[in-house]
């Protein structure tokens, strides 16, 4: 056994020490037990609910999660913690489709205490995030796939359907990011793609071949679609582009935003792997590697948020259409936030297990000693992490990217979810693990 290889068991039994001991208990009891439902708007310190409204993307990632959890073997839970997970699951399955989805136009975009959805946006509308659907999609989904439910992963598929016509008639919602009109953003087309492949797993594990096939097929077009974004020799990808899918010079046409870059190549990188997909895979991991090289902070550590296509701070002209989006741009480029960092550490291992690349293990192993030192709550007895940091990895009050006031746990436990799972399918790993101890309900 190599370094690295006795480096990756220990980082295994980490990463699961960490989820089940650590992150898990915080979220199992932040449910609302009388109405049903997820909280999850916290303040960065995790200690004080701020709101009891209910975002509806929020609600359907906390689906995906127990779904998945429930079903990680890898994880080697107790019995009674995977029963809380199922259970979890199920019951938020059944508040998505009790609360969350609005006849005939999709998912709603946020609830109030009382499950009651309201008007937000520009266009004060109910439905003002297509991101919600997917979101939604992949939670009922997984919960079928949990359950053994063909009728609850045709219903995924079916708000799959839905959610891709509405993008391919331009009619897809993006709010908290309101676009200008006229503009196109890489980001329905992204979380397109790993939807499309969730829900095709879903029906895989159900039998439901045709269904498969057709997430298959929608999954190809978000493959496609996102391939416009690719700019400058496949160096960076573009979050927005004009109406004819061309480049654009203002501020927040030249912003590139390097860790959702980074999410989404591994995203495309699973997804070509799971559809056996060619032509993909190369150009996503150059675009990975390029981002390890422009966004890293080298005076304090850590991902910016933001910067300009040159890997510079956001600078241009802007026009007042875009001026909330910019003036975001400028707000919170330098802000370390806690997901980019996760992403950027998931998919350099993918790049070192699926590649061999010293260099991506390289840049793994930085964002592990960075994240894993900047985040965590100093008392552990919180359990959770302080999620928004300023350049120097201070504490910074506010919402996440100065938008929603939302701390749910979607990408904390899904990359200690998917570290585990990728480091033990990549070394065979079955070696017992010590559990931990009961986890009240």
């Amino acid at each position: 056994m190599n370094q690295k290889e006795k480096l990756l068991r220990e980082r295994r039994d980490f990463y699961r020490r960490t989820l089940l001991e650590e992150i898990l208990p915080y979220w199992l009891n932040k449910i609302d037990r009388e109405n049903g439902g997820f909280y999850t708007c916290y303040n960065v310190f995790g200690d004080q609910l701020i709101s009891k409204d209910k975002y509806v993307w929020s609600q359907g990632r906390c689906v995906w999660l127990y779904a998945k959890l429930a079903l990680a073997f890898c994880l080697k839970m107790t019995e009674e913690v995977r029963d809380i997970c199922r259970e979890r699951a199920l019951w938020g399955c059944d508040f998505l489709e009790r609360y969350c989805l609005i006849e005939n136009q999709g998912a709603a975009y946020v609830l109030n205490e009382w499950n009651e959805p309201y008007r937000t946006g520009p266009e004060r509308e109910l439905c003002a995030s297509s991101f919600s659907d997917c979101f939604v999609a992949m939670g009922i989904g997984a919960a079928g796939m949990l359950s053994q439910d063909g009728m609850r992963v045709r219903k995924a598929v079916k708000l799959l359907e839905q959610v891709t016509e509405k993008l391919k008639n331009h009619e897809f919602r993006t709010a908290p990011d309101v676009l200008p009109k006229g503009w196109n953003s890489q980001a329905p087309y992204m979380i397109l793609v790993n939807t499309a492949q969730e829900i095709a797993q879903a029906c895989h594990a159900v039998g439901l071949k045709p269904e498969e096939r057709l997430c298959r097929e929608i999954c190809r077009y978000g493959v496609d679609m996102e391939k416009r974004y690719f700019m400058v020799g496949d160096r960076f990808l573009y979050e927005c582009l004009d109406e004819n899918f061309q480049a654009m010079e203002s501020l927040y046409g030249r912003h590139i935003h390097p860790g959702h870059t980074i999410e989404c190549m591994w995203f495309l990188i699973r997804a070509s792997r799971y559809f056996a997909f060619e032509g993909i895979e190369e150009n996503a991991w150059k675009i990975i590697k390029s981002m390890d090289a422009i966004a890293w902070d080298r005076e304090y550590g850590g991902m910016f948020y933001y910067l300009d296509k040159e890997g510079k701070t956001p600078h241009g002209e802007f026009w007042e259409s875009e001026k909330t989006l910019a003036d975001g741009v400028l707000r919170d480029w330098q802000n370390k936030m806690w997901w980019p960092q996760l992403e950027a550490m998931y998919a350099n291992l993918l790049g070192y297990l699926y590649y061999g690349d010293e260099e991506g293990f390289a840049e793994y192993e930085k964002y592990h000693q960075y994240a894993f030192h900047t985040f965590p709550h100093p008392d552990p007895e919180v359990g959770e992490w302080i999620q928004i940091r300023d350049r120097q990895g201070n504490p910074r009050m506010g919402k996440v990217g100065g938008r929603l006031p939302v701390k749910d746990p979607f990408h904390l436990m899904r990359t200690l979810l998917f570290l585990v799972e990728s480091i033990d399918e990549s070394m065979k790993i079955e070696e017992p693990f010590k559990v931990p101890e009961t986890i009240e309900k």
